[in-house]
């Protein structure tokens, strides 16, 4: 390195900084910070000019330390706590920050609604998690089903038979599906009737018929005259006994 020697003015950070006798240098004069190892750089009227940032004191990303925010979007301004946490402001009781725009903005406060028959229909406000529940729970359908038997209430399936199905749903506001199957249960079966009489000659019935409905019990009267079948290629059996076979009874309300 060459011999020549530049020296600036130098002094302490108190001595650059303090305003009663601080240092105010030359436009364009640069002096040396000899507390922080540091240059000052002057612009001739800022007492203790421009401080200079050491290699060091910046991140490897290039960046630095934040040391507060200001105020927006949901944020309150002010220094940042020594934790690093940064305060979210105020929010009115049931609202969240979000976005409900369908497109990229600052959040903004959304509602949360407690109802719990979904009446407003909003696409841009959200629900509470007990207004779902109570919304599902009134649209879900309770259901009862015997299973196959050929025997109920302790009444053979047979012509002609009247059976007892006690559904404890606590409505009579409810759908009866009949299915019969052959020898065995569940094989080849058939809705036969969804609540009304099908097909009669004369006084004889085919297929069943409902007797009466209660809030928890519905009577059932099989066809006298047995079932009328379809074949699997869609004609008409002549009408099959009940006798031998399995029906299962399922109750919606």
């Amino acid at each position: 390195m060459s011999n020549i020697q530049v020296k600036l003015r130098r002094g302490t950070e108190a001595e650059h900084d303090t305003t009663s006798g601080g240092f105010t240098g030359a436009e364009g004069e640069v002096t040396v910070d000899t507390t922080n190892d540091t240059l000052r750089v002057h612009d001739g009227s800022t007492v203790g000019g421009v401080r200079l940032a050491k290699h060091s004191e910046l991140s490897a990303g290039g960046g630095g330390t934040v040391t507060s925010v200001g105020t927006g979007a949901g944020l309150t301004g002010g220094t940042i706590t020594t934790s690093g946490t940064i305060s979210l402001a105020t929010i009115q009781n049931m609202k969240v920050l979000g976005n409900t725009a369908g497109f990229n903005t600052f959040p903004t406060s959304v509602s949360i609604l407690d109802q719990d028959d979904m009446a407003s229909d909003s696409d841009t406000e959200l629900a509470t998690q007990q207004s779902i529940k109570a919304y599902v729970d009134a649209q879900v359908v309770s259901k009862y089903s015997t299973g196959w038997q050929n025997s109920i209430d302790s009444q053979t399936v047979e012509d002609g038979s009247t059976h007892t199905i006690t559904h404890s749903l606590g409505t009579d506001d409810v759908t009866v599906q009949v299915f019969v199957a052959t020898s065995s249960a569940g094989a080849n079966s058939r809705l036969i009737a969804g609540g009304a009489e099908i097909g009669s000659s004369g006084t004889v019935g085919y297929n069943a018929q409902i007797q009466s409905l209660g809030t928890n019990a519905v009577e059932l009267q099989l066809g006298s005259g047995g079932s009328l079948e379809l074949t699997s290629s869609g004609t008409l059996n002549s009408p099959v006994s009940f006798v031998n076979k399995f029906i299962k009874v399922v109750v919606i309300g």
